[in-house]
C-alpha cells in the first residue's frame, strides 16, 4: 500500500437499477449513498452525491488518523 493509499480511501460506487421507478447510488459494500426517481436521475445529480459521499467518507477517515507520528510510537 502506497503513502496516498493510506490517505486517501478507495471507494467504488455503482447504479442498482432492480427497481423500476428508483435508481439507487450504492457503494461496493452495498450501503445506500443515494435514491433517485427512475425518470429525474441526471448523471450530473449522481455525480454530485457520490462526491459528497466520498468528501465525507474522507473527513471521517481523516479524523480517525493520529495527528502526527508521535501518536504512533515513532519519531
Amino acid at each position: 500500500m502506497s503513502t496516498v493509499d493510506a490517505l486517501f480511501p478507495s471507494f467504488e460506487y455503482h447504479l442498482d437499477e432492480s427497481d423500476p421507478d428508483i435508481v439507487v447510488l450504492r457503494r461496493q459494500d452495498d450501503a445506500m449513498v443515494a435514491a433517485f426517481s427512475a425518470r429525474g436521475a441526471t448523471r450530473e445529480g449522481i455525480i454530485k452525491a457520490a462526491r459528497e459521499d466520498y468528501r465525507e467518507l474522507v473527513r471521517a477517515h481523516w479524523e480517525g488518523q493520529p495527528q502526527n507520528a508521535e501518536e504512533h510510537g515513532s519519531a
